[in-house]
């Protein structure tokens, strides 16, 4: 059976239909935590995994059995621990091996990553497929140039030099995984002006063709947003800082406050109509979180949204030109009527271009799109 693919993980179907984590992420999990010394025992990893104690002694019976991995229980720390701690699963003859269909998951995954670029990591990926081969069993092969016949994507190419991009999402990579502190020379493009910037980097992110950071800046006091292609140059100090707690921040919440990634101070309750024509397109697409759909008698499509600012969906908004109205709140629909204006004025050729419309309290400062 294929697993599906969810929220960074593989998951399984259960025995009453329900979602649980697949084997194969419960043994990964469980040997990081073996490896990393905090003797686990059978109800911490229960409630972490979602499963049930008698599940987790049946993992570990196969992390004995098939990999041959020296766990033991040590009753005075409460948990099990590893007698070898150089000890690494085994992945060669009578190993792991890849089905069909996870082979596939595989190399699709791969394909739409390869389409990013400038994510640094081309070298590995690369070698992953060179040992596709030896992780598949002797009746089951993937043919590479027939799967890239039928099967393509294209997301839009990474903004800035992918070689610069790539060696700062390393060093990136390195900084988030060891909680290490980076200052940053940082290029804001609003403000056609450089910065120096201490931040604590928690979560990588990549949007339409950039990748982006989220950390506590030093400076601002807050979590931002900053642009990969847009730092000069980045140092990663020896000095750490605290894992984030989920309350501190959480990627869903954080990014799913704001429209894309921009945040503002204040949480706005936005509503627009689409008219007919273009309602055929946007109906059946949740564009957001928040996202609350009304149809109108007419074929019209109301959607209404909270977030956090309003710079990027006005931007979104616009793309839809006459095909659609702001009803709520007031400011950005002045702002959307003035943009209009400015753009008629524009191709009729009124004399002096009016004024751009001014933000709507985003983040568009450090995030420098």
């Amino acid at each position: 059976m294929e697993l599906p693919y969810r929220n960074g993980e593989f998951w399984g179907w259960g025995d009453a239909g329900t979602m649980q984590r697949s084997r194969l992420f419960r043994l990964m999990f469980i040997v990081r935590e073996l490896k990393w010394g905090r003797y686990p025992n059978a109800r911490t990893l229960a409630q972490r995994l979602e499963v049930t104690a008698r599940t987790i002694h049946r993992d570990l019976d196969v992390l004995r059995d098939d990999f041959y991995a020296p766990v033991e229980f040590d009753r005075s720390r409460n948990g099990f621990y590893l007698t070898d701690p150089d000890w690494v699963p085994s992945f060669g003859d009578g190993g792991v091996r890849l089905g069909a269909g996870e082979a596939l998951a595989l190399v699709l995954g791969l394909q739409a990553l390869e389409s990013v670029r400038a994510h640094g990591l081309e070298e590995p990926f690369q070698a992953l497929l060179d040992k596709l081969p030896f992780l598949l069993p002797d009746p089951v092969s993937v043919d590479l140039g027939a799967l890239a016949s039928r099967v393509s994507f294209f997301f839009e190419p990474a903004r800035g030099d992918p070689q610069a991009v790539g060696e700062r999402l390393a060093r990136l990579r390195e900084a988030i995984d060891g909680c290490r502190v980076v200052r940053l020379r940082y290029y804001t493009a609003s403000r056609d002006e450089e910065t120096e910037r201490l931040i604590e980097p928690y979560h990588l992110r990549y949007y339409e063709g950039a990748w982006y950071v989220a950390g506590y800046c030093r400076w601002r006091r807050d979590v931002r947003t900053f642009a990969v292609d847009r730092i000069r140059e980045i140092e990663v100090l020896p000095e750490t800082f605290p894992p984030p707690s989920p309350e501190r921040f959480s990627p869903d919440v954080y990014f799913g406050e704001a429209w894309r990634l921009q945040r503002g101070a204040e949480r706005q309750r936005v509503v627009v109509r689409f008219r007919p024509p273009q309602a055929r397109y946007v109906r059946g697409r949740v564009w957001h979180p928040s996202q609350d759909a009304r149809d109108e008698p007419d074929g019209s499509l109301v959607l209404s949204f909270q977030v956090l600012g309003t710079d990027e969906i006005m931007r979104w908004l616009l793309q839809f030109g006459a095909g659609v109205e702001v009803l709520e709140p007031p400011s950005l629909r002045e702002a959307m009527a003035a943009e209009a204006e400015a753009m008629l004025a524009q191709y009729r050729g009124r004399g002096e271009r009016p004024a751009p419309s001014k933000g709507q309290g985003g983040h568009g400062a450090d995030v420098g799109r």
